[in-house]
C-alpha cells in the first residue's frame, strides 16, 4: 500500500496493520465479540504457543512485546465451537510445542 492508504488503526486478529482492497469488508471488535459470545461462530482457527495432549491451549502475550490489543482467543476457544489450532510442532529453539501439559 502507498503511504496514503496506510491506517494504523485498521488491524486484523493477528494485530497486523491491514489495507482495504476492493470488495473487502470489516466490522468492529464489539461486533466480533457479539458474534462469538452470541454463538454465531461455528469454527475457530487460531494459532497457539503450546497445546497439551488433553486439548489445553497456551496462548499468551510475551512480556515487553508491543501489541495493539489483548485479542479474543479465550472467548473463541470457550465459545463451544469446534477449535482448530495451527502451529509449528517445535519452537525456534527446537523444543516441542505439543506437550503432556502446557507450561
Amino acid at each position: 500500500p502507498t503511504e496514503e492508504q496506510v491506517d494504523a488503526d485498521l488491524i486484523n486478529a493477528g494485530k497486523e496493520t491491514v489495507t482495504h482492497i476492493k470488495g473487502s469488508s470489516l466490522f468492529s471488535s464489539s461486533e466480533s465479540f457479539a458474534m462469538i459470545r452470541g454463538g454465531h461462530v461455528d469454527l475457530t482457527v487460531l494459532g497457539a504457543l503450546q497445546v497439551a495432549q488433553n486439548g489445553d491451549l497456551a496462548n499468551w502475550i510475551i512480556p515487553r512485546k508491543m501489541v495493539k490489543g489483548m485479542g479474543g482467543a479465550m472467548d473463541l476457544v470457550s465459545s463451544g465451537t469446534r477449535v482448530v489450532v495451527t502451529m509449528d510442532h517445535c519452537a525456534k529453539d527446537g523444543t516441542h510445542k505439543i506437550l503432556q501439559s502446557c507450561r
